[in-house]
């Protein structure tokens, strides 16, 4: 992979992007407020060659007698240093965020795990059988249901939504209580807060076709996602029922009864070694299917036991990360419905820093099985250190002030060194986890480093000389020297 960071860097955060001559664009990941520079890059690389000795402002501006207003601009984007490091007290790490606060929070996603158990047999299910309750046929009752959304609701600031997502295992093996949970929602939670919002979400492979489903996703604006890995003799390969009967057809006659009913739909593709080959033709598959967005993702290496999946089935990640650039030059408005285009474009923001790409240790998304216990992510489900109690009573959030303290970027040894950590946030932290679990399988510890950071940093990068190409952005980003 390129090295996307130049030698002559003014700060430790300092990432220098070139495009032709003279071009630059620069931004430090501490303070995020990207600078373009259409023209003039070797005066600019001059002074931050200078500025990389810790020399200030001042004494730059006394150097570079005709530049003072550029110093000054830079200073303005965080790029070059007012003062030298030692009148600043030293390296100043980044603030360490807290859990959101029960009763401010603005939005909660609550994954209700309906069923722990599937109709298929995916390649990578992240169901591990120790963890999940796979092979059991359990069912969530409707009293742990309403107890999640209450919950939920409790916590949420006025004004506040809670996007109730229906998960599994396989939900749809439960639709009669998808049915009841909404219609408890919408007949007494929804008038009991009238200040507050329910939002529905559903995770399901499809293969599964109530009569009324159509009618109730389009009836209560049920968003929707299908993992779809391609077309049949790619898809069948990796999402199959049990014995290996192919599942395709089915997903795809329901995708399309839901296109036909008006409802928006999101298909996702999984990137393994087998599709990692042919990704733009899976994109356009999506598209034939009446995908409303796309999202292609890198598949994880472990399931929730910590059980590794055959290497054979890893991905090539020079493969992905061109074959998602290149679906990425489609153009901005194909990105908006583009994952992972639409989540890095979103990370770009000026001021903005990610010190934990992760939502889970914020406290804003909980896991509830069929038992009622809660969890801060799918992948963690299951393991006792990460349990935050029972809907039933109180929950303990200590959990998630460990999760935030070990993975900020700062105290991560992968990240000290790394310019782009504070606009990554460090990334998954499943694949860190992975990583660290993987020191005697080199491939799958350089698998999760590559996509972790080789991924991160090419998307990231896209998404910034897209904000540098696209028109009206402001003069402080399309300056020019």
């Amino acid at each position: 992979m390129p090295d996307f960071t130049s030698p002559a860097t003014a700060r430790r955060n300092l990432i220098v992007l070139e495009r032709g001559d003279e071009e630059l664009l620069l931004v430090d990941s501490f303070h995020l407020r990207p600078l373009y520079v259409r023209r003039g890059g070797d005066r600019i690389k001059s002074i931050l060659a200078a500025a990389a000795e810790d020399h200030p402002a001042d004494w730059l501006k006394e150097t570079f007698q005709d530049d003072g207003p550029l110093i000054d601009l830079l200073v303005s984007h965080g790029i070059v240093a007012a003062r030298p490091p030692a009148s600043r007290g030293g390296k100043t790490p980044a603030a360490e965020p807290k859990p959101a606060v029960a009763g401010e929070k603005g939005r909660i996603t609550l994954y209700l795990l309906l069923s722990e158990s599937c109709n298929l047999r995916c390649i990578y299910c992240l169901n591990g059988p120790k963890t999940y309750l796979t092979s059991e046929r359990g069912r969530m009752s409707a009293k742990v249901a309403f107890a999640s959304i209450e919950l939920c609701l409790r916590e949420l600031r006025s004004g506040g939504v809670v996007e109730v997502a229906f998960f599994g295992g396989e939900p749809l093996l439960q639709w009669g209580l998808i049915k009841e949970i909404i219609g408890h929602c919408e007949e007494r939670l929804k008038p009991a807060h009238p200040d507050k919002q329910i939002k529905y979400h559903l995770t399901s492979n499809l293969t599964l076709r109530p009569p009324d489903l159509p009618e109730w996703v389009t009836r209560h604006k049920i968003s929707v996602l299908c993992g779809i890995d391609g077309p049949p003799e790619v898809h069948d390969r990796c999402r199959a029922h049990p014995g290996g009967g192919p599942s395709h057809a089915q997903s795809a006659e329901t995708i399309r009864q839901l296109v036909d009913a008006g409802c928006r739909i999101t298909l996702r593709a999984t990137m393994t070694a087998v599709n990692h080959d042919c990704l733009a033709e899976v994109a356009a598959h999506h598209t034939e299917l009446g995908a409303s967005s796309s999202l292609f993702v890198p598949v994880r290496p472990l399931n929730s036991d910590q059980e590794f999946f055959p290497e054979e089935i890893l991905p090539d990640p020079d493969k992905i990360i061109a074959a998602a650039l290149e679906l990425g030059r489609q153009g901005a408005s194909g990105k908006t419905n583009l994952f992972p285009f639409n989540d890095f474009s979103a990370k770009v923001r000026p001021g903005v820093r990610h010190v934990v790409a992760c939502g889970a240790p914020y406290g804003t998304t909980y896991v509830v099985r069929t038992s009622g216990d809660v969890y801060p992510c799918i992948y963690l489900v299951g393991r006792p250190e990460y349990r935050l109690g029972n809907v039933s009573g109180p929950l303990d959030y200590r959990p998630l002030e460990e999760m935030m303290r070990a993975l900020h970027v700062d105290r991560r040894a992968q990240c000290g060194g790394c310019a782009w950590r504070y606009a990554c946030g460090g990334g998954c932290p499943v694949m860190h986890m992975a990583r660290v679990g993987a020191e005697t399988r080199p491939r799958v510890a350089e698998y999760c480093r590559a996509v972790t950071c080789d991924y991160s940093q090419a998307m990231l990068t896209a998404g910034l000389w897209d904000l540098a190409n696209r028109s009206g952005i402001g003069a402080s980003i399309r300056s020019e020297v």
